[in-house]
């Protein structure tokens, strides 16, 4: 397979000197390749050949990357404008009646959702290994989103995991931009609370979209300053990465014989690469490999999965067939990689005609965010958060990208476009009175942005 692992490496640099450059590295097309990109290194190596199912597994993933590839390509060559000549007005006065009243609802959710639950998994992880307890860490990580009563943790997480960060994000990112009085405080009070309903399920996946959702944020607003904030970002998202792994029990044995501090780096450092090379990977090639078998469903899999989106109604249940065949037991989920699912659903042809449209949408996307002259903090948010969530679609069908809060950061976006320009109004109004008063030229000094801030 050594090969097919060369052709992922060729594409993914055709792509990156085609097109990633044009479109921005951060840019939802860019996330899409990477992600695309990372399953395909990670699943390769273990298809076996000979094995009818796994020769077809590989010319799928062989064949929607170029696909992919090449529509960007091709979308780049017309680009008018790139990433170079990104530099947008960015507006960071929000209206803070509605903006924390959204935040107090999101909160509120969280609060509602974990005293159903009746206890916070991270914490409860945390407390049992502090003690030597034997408390089945995985049986409450599965129970506090999985459990069997039903508490809509998808509609929560629109709150938990999207909305929640987002609104955090605008109202430190203005406090700090306006120099309001007691924004550490602020900070302090809101950024720690976000991280505990964030981990508060034991679910590393919400964290590391937060983390992603947020350098993306700061790749809108700042560009300038990305050598700056990446690195302190990924400094602050490492060790609660670390935390939250040993928190929950993953490589529990290894770290118990590890020897010494570097020992347990290393077994940390395996786990963080196990999650982004493995992870996702091993039911993805488990899985194609039950679906080569079965019938193609001529997408009723995704209608059902979409269906399954409503209070009361099953869903899918194939990442738990998958995840039996892996570990015996229905209990949690193993989906099949994004292009094994179109397969499963559509075919071959079907997933390659998947990859071209999904190509054209995540370049023009890209594009739509390159376009922007002027942008309000509440409307890149958004922009950030869709390309997050459609650029990493990397399993099962739509519902993954809805989960990942697609409609939610469409949301913010829509509102947050609104915003600026009902806030463009009240300054031309406001330029407008100064004009009636003064003689000549008139220029929106700082002070009278504040003053606008602390009105609106």
């Amino acid at each position: 397979m050594t090969e097919y692992l060369i052709t992922v490496a060729i594409l993914f640099g055709i792509f990156l000197i085609g097109a990633g450059r044009r479109f921005g590295y951060l840019s939802a097309i860019s996330l899409f390749v990477y992600a695309q990109s990372v399953m395909a290194i990670g699943i390769i190596p273990s298809l076996e050949m000979g094995n009818a199912a796994d020769e077809v597994h590989a010319w799928l993933i062989i064949g929607t990357l170029t696909v992919v590839v090449l529509t960007a390509t091709a979308y780049a060559m017309f680009l008018r404008s790139g990433r170079r000549d990104y530099a947008p007005d960015v507006d960071y006065v929000y209206p803070k009646t509605s903006t924390w009243a959204l935040l107090l609802l999101s909160i509120a959710v969280c609060v509602l959702y974990y005293s159903a639950i009746g206890y916070i998994a991270f914490f409860e992880s945390l407390q049992s290994i502090e003690g030597g307890g034997d408390e089945d860490i995985a049986d409450l990580r599965i129970q506090s989103y999985s459990g069997s009563r039903y508490l809509f943790p998808g509609y929560v997480n629109q709150f938990k995991n999207s909305l929640l960060p987002a609104l955090v994000m605008v109202i430190i990112i203005a406090a700090f931009r306006f120099r309001a009085r007691g924004r550490h405080l602020l900070t302090i009070a809101l950024v720690p609370m976000t991280l505990v309903f964030l981990l508060g399920t034991g679910q590393r996946a919400p964290f590391v979209r937060a983390l992603i959702f947020i350098t993306i944020t700061f790749y809108l607003i700042a560009p300038k300053k990305m050598k700056k904030y990446a690195p302190r970002i990924v400094l602050a998202g490492l060790p609660l990465f670390f935390l939250t792994t040993v928190a929950t029990g993953r490589a529990a044995r290894e770290l118990a014989e590890a020897d010494g501090l570097f020992g347990t780096t290393q077994v940390l450092f395996e786990q963080l690469l196990f999650r982004i090379f493995g992870s996702s990977q091993l039911g993805s090639v488990v899985g194609f490999r039950w679906a080569y078998s079965q019938n193609i469903p001529a997408g009723s899999e995704w209608a059902q999965s979409i269906l399954g989106l409503l209070p009361g109604q099953a869903g899918s249940d194939t990442a738990n067939q998958i995840f039996a065949l892996l570990y015996g037991s229905t209990r949690g989920t193993a989906p099949l990689s994004l292009w094994g699912s179109a397969y499963y659903n559509f075919g071959m042809g079907g997933s390659l005609l998947l990859a071209f449209f999904l190509g054209l949408l995540l370049c023009a996307l890209s594009q739509k965010a390159l376009m922007f002259k002027k942008m309000s903090v509440i409307q890149a948010t958004g922009v950030a958060g869709v390309s997050m969530a459609s650029g990493l679609w990397i399993s099962d069908g739509p519902t993954t990208p809805l989960n990942a809060g697609l409609l939610a950061f469409a949301f913010l976006w829509i509102w947050g476009a609104r915003v600026a320009r009902n806030h463009e109004v009240r300054q031309a109004k406001l330029l407008n009175a100064q004009g009636h008063n003064s003689l000549g030229p008139i220029t929106l000094s700082t002070n009278t942005k504040r003053q606008s801030h602390k009105r609106w």
